[in-house]
């Protein structure tokens, strides 16, 4: 009996790991990456478009928001997308990047 609870318990783990996935970040349309101006789009715009920064830093000086999102499954491919972006100390958009294998 003790047998049958532990192959049980392994299949179910099992199960699940196989048949799980892991996400990091928040899924967020991208459409508005397009729309991004330099010098002309405000921290409050990008705020509205894309919600709050999955982390905020300093590049060389100048604040820097980053949105993510990674979703991982054993049987496709990962599902990747991030959006990096830099502004002036006026809180305009200096520079921006965006990399994605959804769009």
């Amino acid at each position: 009996m003790r047998r049958f609870g532990v192959a049980f318990a392994a299949a179910v783990i099992s199960a699940l790991v196989l048949s799980g996935c892991f996400t990091v970040g928040r899924n967020f349309v991208s459409t508005p990456v397009k729309r991004i101006e330099k010098g002309v789009t405000t921290k409050a715009d990008v705020k509205k478009e894309f919600g709050e920064p999955f982390r905020t830093g300093l590049d060389d000086g100048y604040e820097s928001w980053t949105y993510v999102y990674n979703r991982w499954t054993p049987f496709t491919q990962t599902r990747s997308k991030d959006l990096y972006i830099v502004f002036n100390k006026d809180g305009t958009v200096r520079s921006y990047t965006f990399n994605s294998n959804l769009d």
